[in-house]
């Protein structure tokens, strides 16, 4: 089932997506705004945004090499992708150029093992056995240091539902371009 039609048959599911978007595009900054790893284009549409992903999307591109100018953008949205990625590093590189000055990169990443757990309460047997591609699992300290390491300055560094992360779901943190 593709992410537009769990989003579509409503219930829990939905709402919580629609929780975590509002939670992150409330730290949104001017435009234009870029979606990249856009997926089914759901949060893309919501946030007015330009949507990237390697076989979908406004535009077709890699994180490794946006086919942008430099200071294009005045926000980049990286949701739930940064666990795909083979060379996050390479990845800040591309997204700071892509930005323009004060910039905001909003990025987004799950907490595997609490959802996990979360499946498991709930009886969805087959979630809990996905491969969903994650290459790492990330922690808000980690995210904290690769965003710092590249020259951004975090501005929101937070866990949700709870502000506990080993409880969370997810965790925005969001950096600016100095």
């Amino acid at each position: 089932m593709s992410q537009l039609e769990r989003y579509e048959k409503g219930g829990i599911g939905r709402w919580y997506w629609d929780y975590r978007d509002r939670a992150a595009l409330s730290f949104m900054g001017d435009g234009p705004v870029l979606d990249v790893g856009c997926g089914d284009g759901i949060t893309t549409k919501k946030a007015g945004a330009i949507g990237m992903d390697l076989d979908r999307g406004d535009v077709k591109g890699s994180v490794y090499d946006l086919p942008f100018r430099s200071g294009t953008f005045g926000t980049v949205l990286l949701l739930e992708v940064i666990e795909h990625l083979e060379r996050p590093e390479k990845a800040m590189g591309e997204i700071k150029r892509a930005l323009k000055q004060y910039g905001r990169l909003i990025m987004v990443f799950p907490n595997d093992i609490v959802f996990k757990i979360a499946w498991l309460l709930c009886g969805m047997w087959g979630e809990m056995f996905k491969d969903r591609g994650h290459l790492r699992r990330w922690t808000p300290v980690e995210a904290k240091e690769l965003l710092q390491g590249h020259g951004f300055r975090v501005i929101e560094n937070r866990s949700i539902p709870f502000k506990f992360w080993p409880v969370s779901l997810h965790h925005i943190i969001v950096g600016e371009k100095c």
